[in-house]
């Protein structure tokens, strides 16, 4: 129950009609005991729209993903197409973690490891990835999720053959659009 003090001096205040009301006299003051209002049902909960990659955490445990979850997730990769882009100069690494669906930790973790990965840095010590890094982003993730390499072979393989991881990875995210708009035609064809 709400307690008001009204002083007498201040003048008198009716408690209102619709709550019911016990009026104590004590002192030079006025205590109101007012009975409170239940409150109003809170209002259905509406859908909420989640971006289109999500890390979902139903059933997942915390810690690290087991090998059989991360690889199973290598096709979730969503980065956007070379004119999207280039609409802009730099990309946070939060942005750039959604694109692969890895944490911002893993992608810090790969620049620490990888020489070629080298995404500016603000004052503030924020990093800006631009087109260039997201590319490089995109061989690593290649060679460490598709092709299933060691942290150290990868670093090696980039070495002797960049350009050559460069090209089987741009062939491999081709054929991979490309199987998923064949699929999506012939979801298509079929209803």
């Amino acid at each position: 129950m709400d307690l008001q003090q009204l002083d007498l001096f201040a003048g008198f205040e009716q408690p209102t009609s619709e709550a019911k009301s016990k009026v104590v006299f004590a002192n030079e003051k006025i205590k109101v005991r007012v009975k409170a209002k239940k409150p109003e049902p809170l209002p259905e909960k509406q859908e909420i729209k989640k971006p289109a990659v999500v890390q979902t955490t139903e059933g997942a445990k915390r810690g690290r993903k087991s090998t059989k979850e991360t690889y199973a997730s290598v096709d979730l990769m969503s980065v956007p197409e070379d004119e999207i882009l280039n609409k802009k100069l730099y990309y946070s690494i939060s942005e750039v973690a959604g694109w692969f669906n890895v944490a911002t930790s893993q992608i810090r973790y790969w620049e620490n490891e990888f020489d070629i990965l080298q995404p500016r840095k603000n004052r503030k010590g924020d990093r800006l990835f631009r087109v260039e890094d997201v590319k490089n982003l995109q061989v690593i993730y290649y060679l460490l999720r598709n092709r299933k390499f060691s942290i150290e072979g990868a670093k090696e393989y980039l070495k002797a053959n960049k350009n050559k991881a460069q090209i089987n990875q741009q062939l491999a995210t081709t054929l991979t659009k490309f199987r998923s708009f064949l699929l999506e035609l012939k979801a298509n064809l079929e209803s």
